[in-house]
């Protein structure tokens, strides 16, 4: 008697596994779309929500792109003033004050877009990176420097592009990563200076990618070499002392003798300019955790310590500073929701501790 065959039309094992795995995959492709379409549209909103609510009173110290517009001459290094000034021929009809608040805006939008780009990245669910961005976004500092014709939401875009970036460890060609890496952060240089002081958190992160741990030393020293020499030529040229200065004074708050008055000034405005983002920082940095939870990645301690600087060297009335510490934070909340264990836990706590900082910042923004 022969063997029993399958009936005809009948399909192998084989052949449904292959179906159901493309099903999968065609249904993860689709989920990853929706979920970048939705950070685009959270982008747009924050950029619109940032242009129909300026802060009351804009912070306009450093706003020397929107002065030179106007026809003040004044030394400003950067991306942000050709792109003014590009702006400016398609609207020249707009006050450059405005103009910088729009462009502003924009970069905030962006910004966020990026944030959540890399939260996702990571692994975390929508109930932890949707409120941890806005969260961090929707603090004083970051909220006054969008509305207002400075530079910090440029630099806003610029830390989030280097930290989506840095967690972005694929890569389809042979250092891949070292060159994405250097470039980010030569970009964001140029959109803000002071995030000159997170080149070395920038060549840690290279120094310990997985794939080259054993060049760890060597790949350090190239970021730091590349991205100082692109620096040093930038402020190369006519008025060289006089552009030096200048970066040093945007990069480190003005660079005013320290005082103890100074340090006890800025131990009362970090709290509001930052907000609930400290706790987040303090949660992703020193909180105990257990044994199977990791914590992030050694870079991020430079990268957060790098706010240190102009805290020490600076004065509080060149505030706000350190946009880099805006998506860190927005990591450090999202961290912190996550181990709440559930999604339903998570949207709580986030809903809840957004609304306090929301509710904080238009109290800090009204008594501008």
């Amino acid at each position: 008697m022969s063997e029993a065959t399958e009936p005809t039309g009948a399909v192998s094992p084989a052949a449904r596994k292959r179906r159901l795995l493309f099903r999968l995959r065609r249904g993860v492709r689709l989920l990853e779309q929706r979920e970048r379409i939705q950070d685009m549209g959270y982008g747009l909103l924050a950029a619109a929500l940032a242009l129909a609510l300026p802060a009351a009173d804009p912070y306009t110290t450093g706003g020397e792109v929107a002065r030179r517009l106007a026809g003040v001459r004044e030394l400003t290094q950067g991306l942000l003033l050709p792109l003014g000034q590009g702006m400016q021929e398609l609207f020249d009809s707009v006050a450059p004050d405005t103009l910088m608040r729009l462009v502003s805006g924009l970069f905030f939008g962006a910004a966020l877009t990026l944030t959540l780009a890399f939260l996702r990245t990571l692994g975390f669910r929508r109930t932890t990176t949707v409120p941890s961005a806005f969260m961090a976004f929707a603090v004083p500092y970051a909220w006054v420097g969008a509305t207002s014709p400075i530079d910090y939401a440029a630099g806003l875009f610029g830390s989030s592009l280097v930290m989506w970036t840095l967690f972005h460890h694929e890569q389809t060609t042979r250092r891949g990563y070292h060159w994405r890496a250097i470039l980010a952060g030569g970009l964001a240089y140029m959109l803000h200076m002071e995030l000159a002081l997170i080149v070395p958190a920038i060549a840690l992160a290279v120094a310990r990618h997985p794939k080259y741990r054993a060049e760890a030393s060597i790949n350090f020293f190239v970021v730091v070499a590349v991205l100082g020499m692109s620096i040093a030529i930038n402020l190369s040229g006519p008025g060289e002392t006089q552009r030096i200065t200048h970066m040093i004074e945007r990069a480190l708050a003005g660079a005013d003798d320290y005082t103890g008055r100074t340090l006890l000034r800025w131990l009362i405005e970090l709290p509001i300019g930052f907000g609930v983002l400290l706790f987040g920082l303090y949660q992703m940095l020193f909180a105990a955790r257990s044994a199977t939870l990791k914590r992030a990645p050694m870079w991020v301690v430079p990268w957060c310590l790098a706010a240190l600087a102009p805290v020490i060297a600076g004065n509080p009335e060149f505030a706000p500073i350190a946009p880099y510490l805006i998506p860190a934070g927005a990591l450090g909340i999202a961290d912190w929701l996550n181990r709440r264990g559930t999604a339903a836990k998570e949207a709580r706590w986030g809903f809840t501790l957004l609304v306090v900082q929301v509710a904080a910042t238009a109290m800090v923004v009204a008594a501008r």
